[in-house]
């Protein structure tokens, strides 16, 4: 969703609830810029999904636990620590008690109970990875029970979403909407930097709050802004000039040759967005067919792909998780083949098959990958028809396996570093776009869901990552999707940005509560 200029006027009325403190002598410094090519839907937390929704909360807001840039384990925030009963069904978390809202008022589990209860009233997203959650309780001041209709492996993970809000500032605004129309543009939270300026076609303005129970020793920047700009070239001069410090959205093209030029750094970033050729495998017409899959899945240069489009900034996918993950397991789809794949044609009369493939074209990768899987296709005899949509169009032909296209392109965006949240969503037959999900390939599988099923129910971290370990090698021998590539998470930066680190849990979002400047 987009904004029309000047919709939304600037915080001196959005904010005006926010006291903004006197900045200590002892206080970070200094003002990071960072451009973005999308602007923010809002600044609700019910939204935080969202990735422009998300980099804005991840420094205004505090979960209960935390993945910090470059880790893959959860941590403390405002827990500092928890328990899980016997049966995995009641997670018991003790609070700090020295953590202050940006209007100066204390932070109590009554503010977790109401902050759960309220995303629950609202039917936010941000709860659909949370599980069978069920209700939160207050045990005393510092400590919250919250509950579960059944177990749940992944609770923690999804919990470092789930950003607390000040139910005093919040509640007297819920009215019909739970709040969502109020905390579209107001900010209510106890993160180290408050929202002073939302202005979001043009910028978003963040500066540190002085009494942020985290303290500020290192090296911190006293402000961020946010400048929404959709032209790589116009983020690529600003980035040259000085006038932005990040620039994530420069061509791959600048980002190479950045590489070399004094005064700027590339990072790269060990992303979890694998993209998928999506095979739709209920489909009546050649791809439900087992053996052709096979076939298909043989024709596909991942190599080539990594090597020529994506210019070496990735990884090279071994099947659907990436390889670095718990309860990845290798060799679970097919190499590239296309003589073995021509034979296959041949042995079966497939020769003069056509088939669709559906993609986004105003995604490059997309594009090119679509590109090279037509010509290879065309050497064995099959003609593949690309039909280049926009992301709703596209989505909607899931509703119905009989508007599916043979293949489907789409990525997987997990919003914690979990198998469950890539495997579960891209191969649980609960999940199928024609039941609203994102297994684009309609795959069902009883023996695969019952798997991704109890490793979702267990907090046994080894048993998981043995369940996961089954499942891929049995959608493996379905051959349900090729996995395409695992694109890196790129960045230019200038190089006066210290602390910069990619955060897998927080894809498409800047650590700048991290981040300093050099002089």
């Amino acid at each position: 969703m987009r904004f029309k200029s000047g919709l939304i006027p600037l915080c001196a009325v959005l904010l005006a609830s926010v006291a903004v403190p006197t900045m200590a002598l002892a206080a970070p410094t200094g003002t990071l810029v960072i451009a973005e090519n999308e602007t923010p839907e809002n600044l609700d937390p019910a939204n935080a999904t969202n990735s422009t929704v998300d980099e804005l909360l991840l420094g205004a807001y505090d979960p209960l636990v935390q993945f910090s840039a470059g880790a893959t384990e959860v941590t403390p925030r405002l827990a500092k620590s928890w328990e899980i009963s016997p049966d995995g069904l009641t997670y018991t978390f003790k609070l700090r008690d020295d953590v202050l809202f940006h209007d100066g008022s204390k932070l109590t589990a009554e503010d977790v109970k109401f902050t759960l209860d309220r995303l629950k009233a609202a039917a936010a997203n941000v709860l659909n990875d949370m599980g069978p959650y069920a209700s939160a309780e207050v045990v005393d001041p510092t400590t919250v029970k919250l509950h579960l209709s059944a177990p749940f492996g992944p609770f923690l993970s999804a919990l470092s979403r789930i950003y607390v809000v000040n139910k005093a500032l919040v509640e007297p605004h819920m009215g019909d909407d739970h709040a969502r129309q109020w905390l579209s543009v107001n900010e209510a939270g106890s993160g180290p930097y408050m929202i002073t300026a939302y202005n979001p076609t043009e910028s978003v303005t963040l500066k540190a709050f002085d009494k942020y129970w985290g303290g500020w020793d290192g090296n911190h920047v006293a402000e961020v802004v946010f400048r929404y700009i959709t032209e790589p070239s116009t983020q690529l001069s600003l980035l040259k000039s000085g006038e932005v410090h990040i620039a994530p959205d420069i061509t791959v093209e600048d980002k190479i040759a950045l590489k070399t030029e004094p005064g700027f750094v590339v990072d790269v970033g060990a992303a979890a967005t694998p993209l998928f050729f999506d095979f739709n495998t209920a489909s009546k017409g050649p791809t439900g067919n087992k053996k052709f899959r096979e076939m298909l899945s043989k024709t596909f240069d991942r190599q080539l792909h990594l090597d020529q489009v994506l210019m070496g900034f990735g990884a090279l996918p071994d099947g659907p998780l990436p390889a670095n993950w718990m309860g990845h397991e290798a060799g679970t789809e097919q190499a590239f083949d296309l003589e073995a794949a021509k034979k296959m044609v041949e042995e079966n009369g497939w020769k003069g098959t056509t088939l669709t493939v559906r993609y986004l074209p105003a995604i490059l990768e997309e594009k090119a990958a679509v590109e090279q899987l037509q010509s290879n296709l065309a050497e064995i005899g099959i003609t593949l028809n690309a039909e280049g949509m926009t992301w709703p169009a596209q989505a909607a032909t899931l509703q119905k396996v009989e508007t599916t296209a043979d293949i489907n392109m789409i990525y997987s965006f997990p919003v914690f570093p979990d198998p469950h949240a890539i495997l579960n969503a891209t191969f649980n037959g609960a999940l199928t776009g024609a039941k609203g999900g994102y297994n684009w390939a309609q795959y069902s599988n009883p023996d695969v869901d019952a798997l991704l099923n109890e490793a979702a129910s267990s907090s046994d971290s080894a048993k998981r990552a043995e369940l996961y370990k089954k499942a891929q090698k049995l959608i493996g021998e379905d051959y349900v999707v090729i996995t395409v590539s695992n694109p890196g998470s790129v960045v230019a930066l200038s190089d006066k940005v210290e602390g910069y680190k990619y955060n897998v849990a927080h894809h498409q979002t800047f650590n700048y509560m991290d981040i300093g400047l050099k002089p």
